[in-house]
């Protein structure tokens, strides 16, 4: 580990080992050696920038072979995956699906916050009551001052 400059930081370290194929005692070892530097803010100490440096000169012409053809072929599966997950995204984002409209968020503005809408009957029956006993206490009001 060094650093380069005050927020340049430089680690280098080697990964060693045998490729695993059928071909793994012909090649010889797989050896790379990587270089990681890290960009760092000064003053958080985060890392803004991450690069990383792949020497495999080191390995015989079989296991560099073996390595890009497998790293190659790591990608392609990952960035299929990708895309299904995309494919999948989308569908949902512009399937019929009919929205939720028992939950409503919080009108103050809290995100976190959700009310559920009490839609039954005895609600009703409950706000009809109170109605016809305030036009009840109106009319006796009326009434007894006319």
């Amino acid at each position: 580990m060094v650093m380069l400059s005050t927020s340049v930081l430089s680690i280098k370290w080697t990964i060693k080992g045998k490729p695993k194929s059928l071909l793994a005692n012909i090649g010889g070892d797989l050896i790379i050696k990587v270089n990681s530097q890290f960009t760092l803010n000064q003053i958080s100490g985060q890392v803004i920038v991450h690069e990383e440096f792949w020497d495999l000169s080191a390995s015989s012409m079989m296991p560099q072979t073996f390595f890009w053809i497998s790293r190659r072929l790591f990608a392609t599966i990952e960035a299929g995956k990708d895309v299904a997950d995309l494919v999948k995204d989308l569908t949902k984002r512009f399937s019929a699906e009919k929205e939720n409209l028992e939950i409503y968020p919080d009108p103050s503005g809290d995100p976190t916050k959700f009310f559920q809408r009490d839609d039954s009957f005895q609600r009703d029956a409950f706000q009809i009551a109170l109605f016809l006993a305030v036009l009840y206490f109106v009319v006796q009001f009326l009434r007894t001052t006319l």
